[in-house]
């Protein structure tokens, strides 16, 4: 820890030096953003050459034909959020810039700017939800900075005001979000470069200090991948914020000829792997937090890592799963930025990650093993402990996923909508012990694969250690301290493991304090539950059966409960929730030990 705390200090002293230093007087022509000389006759020859890249070159066509035929987006505010909107330009006009690039047809010119028009004609960018400015300043930038002497100069002098006046100036005095611990930090800092450096010329006093001050506060976010890769808010933000913190990189490197060393942030680069564990053999994704559970997801940002690290194992995943259809549709708005960097790869003779085990520890202490990368039966189990006051977080600390055979049998039920829950007055932002969030059903533990004691939530200020980590060839997993997320317990600890038959062991390990507790262990699964007895439940789903058994205590009772709270705000859900309730006395301990058997 002290080397990790140590690594950060020093980023935070080279950022500040590099930022002050900075040497303006060789900036780059346009294009200066993330674009590099020889890059659009290298994709080109990827696509000749390269399937998988051929693939998502053809999405991106595809989707921009579809682009040159749709009105330009409108304004449309979706409570307090622009955010879609934003998205959708970025999207439009990352895709028929790189297409004009790569075709030289200027119809993707004009629809690109057609594009970029419309949203400078917009009445604001939605600066009281930062957000929403800084993925449009980088839908702008990069279509400005890449099309740049395509464009008119009336064109230019248009889109320049816009980012200028609706976006770079619209941050004001309450910018929470510069100094954040989360993907607002990346984004809004990220695309506030890239604005100030596409439209340096224009205003360089003022893109340096946006610059400067960026810089200084972006470490603070870089942090939360310390120490070993684990993004602490989940995989769906991980794509997010990591994508703005290789943009702001790759555009620093362009346009000034370095990265300031952001790229150095401990456990940055090792997050590639993360995410290829986070992964699962379904084509699903372990998706703890406030991550909906997307299925075949393709993340070509990978191929960024796979450059910097030397690592080319991090897109074998990705590239075998491009040659299935359904994963094709998982290509996002950002793809065309991604083909820049596969260009610059080695993609011949590329090997599948081999290890099974990954794990981190940080504010998202984490455990994952996955058999194999092979085949979509391969076994997954993943468990997590963590804090609910960390970013997006739900109350899952000690909560695990667990995959065989193709299917998943525990599961996580993802987020709900913010929308649909900030439209009916609940203040879901805000983490208290009392606060809205966790009146939602699917954000507290009542819905998680975890502890419940005497039916109390758990406690928000407590976190969930990893104390232990098993890597042998007998068993495979972690051990997690829960007592400070457990209000009624003076000791919790939670071991959970996988054996080389595909079983999953729990044991926890219990001590209440001056009072008697009610002890629910909880599992979350889609599939048909029947109680055998009062220590066995049979699960079946997709012709496959899992037993559920309870080994200790005897006194324990299985339960199947509906999936769904009688909240009036929540959504409804599938599947059902099966486990073990038990009691312990006053001052008592014991030890509640379920096993997960696969039933070959």
């Amino acid at each position: 820890m002290k080397r990790f705390m140590l690594a950060i200090a020093l980023l935070f002293s080279v950022s500040a030096m590099a930022h002050s230093t900075l040497d303006y007087s060789k900036l780059a022509q346009h294009p200066r953003l993330i674009l590099k000389s020889g890059d659009i006759e290298a994709v080109k020859q990827k696509i000749e050459s390269d399937q998988p890249l051929c693939i998502i070159h053809d999405v991106i066509e595809r989707r921009t034909n579809e682009f040159l035929t749709a009105e330009p987006t409108k304004y449309k505010m979706v409570g307090k959020r622009l955010l879609g909107r934003c998205r959708a330009v970025l999207e439009r006009v990352c895709y028929c810039s790189y297409m004009y690039l790569v075709s030289g047809d200027e119809v993707y010119a004009r629809r690109a700017e057609k594009e970029m028009l419309a949203a400078a004609d917009f009445v604001s960018w939605n600066p009281s939800h930062f957000l929403d400015v800084g993925e449009m300043v980088t839908a702008l930038a990069i279509g400005y900075d890449w099309l740049y002497d395509w464009l008119s100069p009336e064109s230019r002098t248009i889109i320049e005001d816009a980012i200028i006046v609706k976006g770079l100036r619209t941050s004001g005095k309450k910018r929470w979000w510069a100094k954040s611990h989360n993907n607002w930090n990346q984004v809004c800092n990220g695309g506030l470069v890239m604005g100030a450096l596409a439209v340096y010329e224009r205003i360089p006093e003022e893109a340096q200090a946006i610059i400067a001050e960026a810089l200084k506060n972006n470490p603070i976010a870089q942090k939360e991948y310390g120490p070993d890769g684990v993004y602490p808010e989940g995989f769906g933000y991980w794509e997010y914020g990591t994508w703005y913190e290789v943009m702001l990189i790759e555009s620093l490197r362009t346009a000034l000829g370095t990265s300031c060393d952001l790229e150095k942030a401990p456990g940055f680069l090792e997050s590639a792997k993360f995410m290829n564990f986070m992964s699962t053999p379904t084509g699903a994704t372990y998706n703890f937090s406030d991550c909906g559970n997307p299925l075949n997801m393709i993340n070509p940002l990978l191929y960024w890592f796979a450059l910097e690290s030397g690592d080319m194992s991090l897109v074998w995943q990705d590239r075998e799963r491009l040659l299935n259809e359904d994963f094709v549709r998982g290509i996002n708005r950002q793809a065309p930025i991604a083909m820049l960097f596969a260009s610059r790869c080695n993609t011949k003779d590329i090997k599948p990650i081999q290890d099974k085990v990954w794990a981190g520890k940080g504010s998202q202490p984490l455990f994952l093993y996955r058999k194999s990368f092979a085949s979509t039966n391969d076994t997954y189990l993943g468990v997590k402990g963590g804090s609910p006051k960390n970013s997006h977080a739900h109350m899952d600390g000690g909560s695990f996923i667990y995959e065989w055979s193709g299917v998943r049998w525990a599961v996580e039920l993802g987020s709900q909508d913010y929308h649909s829950l900030e439209s009916k007055g609940l203040g879901i932002w805000k983490s208290g012990q009392d606060s809205d969030r966790w009146r939602v059903f699917r954000l507290g533990n009542f819905s998680h694969n975890t502890l419940t004691v005497n039916e109390k939530l758990h406690n928000v200020k407590g976190m969930a250690t990893m104390d232990k980590l098993y890597n042998t060839k007998s068993r495979h997993g972690a051990k997690f301290n829960l007592t400070p997320i457990l209000f009624d317990l003076s000791s919790a600890y939670r071991t959970i493991y996988i054996d080389k038959s595909d079983k999953v062991t729990c044991i926890d390990k219990l001590k209440a304090r001056d009072i008697e507790c009610q002890v629910r262990w909880n599992m979350t699964t889609f599939a048909k539950a029947e109680i055998i007895n009062n220590h066995t439940i049979l699960l079946k789903q997709d012709g496959k059966e899992l037993l559920l058994r309870i080994a200790s205590p005897k006194s324990a009772k299985a339960y199947i409960m509906k999936n769904n709270s009688d909240n009036w705000y929540d959504v409804k859900n599938k599947g059902v929730r099966v486990g073990f309730t038990t009691s312990i006395e006053s001052y008592s301990k014991s030890t509640i030990k379920v096993e997960l058997i696969p039933q070959k």
